[in-house]
């Protein structure tokens, strides 16, 4: 075993936190709006007919480099240290638009973020992060109801949370029924996932 993973390496048992990115820490849905010409601000009123066209136009540009970061971001990240010590990042990439999004993402992640992530990881399919080797369950803070499905599905523990729509209450009472072995599952889902991510794995 090399030295770095015995300083990486978590006490048995302990889950990995995953935090995703848009929707979570950065405002995503706010931005895609504005690109679709929404002066609400609000994606839900993004008509049907420019859903695609919207997203094609993030393809090949720094879209995610230049995302605002939610003023609770830092606020949630300092929770979880609290709780479990480090969090890696668990994002998707834009749909044909892998690898520069990715790039954009990674480094929107080294400017905005005051506490580093232990890891990056930019996967389509999140859910084979959902357990460790060993059986243990890791933890997902993520906005998309289908991914914390997913992922509890998977044998994972989740935290469905957006940052523009729900309070960092809800994290902290998830995070602590983990910490203490409550184990509980999240069946809350929203009309953003129905309508319009129905590949989400695929879109971010």
């Amino acid at each position: 075993m090399l030295i770095n993973d015995i300083i990486n390496e978590k006490e048995a048992g302990e889950p990995i936190v995953y935090i995703d990115m848009d929707g979570v820490l950065a405002n995503f849905f706010e931005e895609w709006a504005k690109l679709a010409g929404i002066k609400s601000g609000n994606y839900k009123d993004i008509p049907p007919a420019d859903i695609d066209p919207t997203l094609d136009k993030m393809i090949g540009t720094d879209f995610f480099a230049q995302l605002p970061k939610f003023p609770t971001a830092d606020k949630l990240i300092q929770m979880v240290i609290n709780f479990f010590g480090s969090y890696k990042i668990l994002s998707s990439p834009l749909r044909n638009d892998h690898a520069n999004s990715k790039m954009h993402k990674i480094d929107w992640i080294g400017r905005k973020l005051k506490i580093k992530p232990s890891d990056i990881i930019i996967v389509g399919d999140k859910t084979s992060y959902a357990k460790q080797a060993d059986g243990t369950p890791n933890i997902l803070i993520d906005d998309l109801g289908k991914n914390i499905q997913r992922w509890q599905s998977s044998g994972g523990l989740g935290i469905k949370y957006q940052a523009d729509e729900d309070s960092l209450s809800k994290v902290q009472q998830g995070l602590e029924q983990f910490k203490a072995g409550q184990v509980t599952q999240e069946s809350n889902t929203s009309k953003r996932e129905e309508n319009i991510f129905e590949k989400d794995s695929e879109i971010k």
